[in-house]
């Protein structure tokens, strides 16, 4: 296979999301919902080999051009959505949800938790969730300045991970791979979650995370 093949087949898609499919963590009969799915960045293998597949994206554009893109397709069950993660209202439950450098627009903690919650209630059990975000995991790069929100290098400011957050994420859940968190030299941090959704009764439930 030529290395175009490669690239036509996977699409952009982050690269460790490509390795938990490399790694047969995904089933073929799998339901996916990519949330924050932009143009297909991350769904394209999915719609191309005929996955269930949701996506939602609060940018009707881009869902256009996805939506456009899926037409010149065979064999696919995709249906898309504009709409942001707390407005939505399905009742559908799945196998993969995909995240990818949504959360970190989040306005507070609180609201990072909300939208972290309502991702939650929408996996089934055993169910993975891939999310990738700025992250203050390592704070050489971010300063604080307060409500969650860091400032970075590249003068941008945006809500980031960090390990207190992680680790009130991280109940009910196994970890599949363990955090990763890369530095873009001089710019920022991103970090990549992949985790299992754990038995019911596990601890899912979510305190009151102002004192995080």
């Amino acid at each position: 296979m030529e290395v175009a093949d490669i690239n036509n087949y996977f699409g952009d898609m982050d690269l460790f999301l490509m390795d938990l499919i490399l790694k047969g963590k995904v089933s073929e009969d799998a339901r996916i919902l990519d949330v924050g799915c932009g143009e297909g960045r991350n769904g394209i293998f999915f719609i191309r080999n005929g996955y269930e597949y949701r996506g939602w994206d609060s940018d009707a554009s881009k869902l256009k051009l996805l939506e456009y893109l899926v037409q010149t397709l065979d064999n696919h069950s995709a249906a898309f959505q504009h709409v942001d993660i707390l407005s939505a209202n399905t009742a559908e439950k799945f196998d993969v949800i995909i995240c990818s450098r949504v959360l970190h627009f989040s306005d507070s903690i609180d609201d990072f938790f909300k939208k972290w919650q309502k991702l939650v209630s929408l996996l089934n059990n055993g169910g993975i969730i891939y999310l990738s975000m700025d992250s203050a995991m390592d704070n050489t790069l971010a300063n604080p300045i307060g409500g969650g929100k860091f400032e970075f290098p590249d003068t941008k400011i945006r809500f980031a991970l960090t390990s207190d957050l992680y680790k009130e994420m991280k109940k009910g859940f196994e970890e599949i791979e363990p955090l990763r968190t890369l530095a873009h030299h001089n710019e920022r941090a991103q970090s990549f979650v992949l985790l299992r959704k754990g038995s019911p009764g596990s601890g899912l439930t979510l305190r009151d995370h102002r004192g995080v």
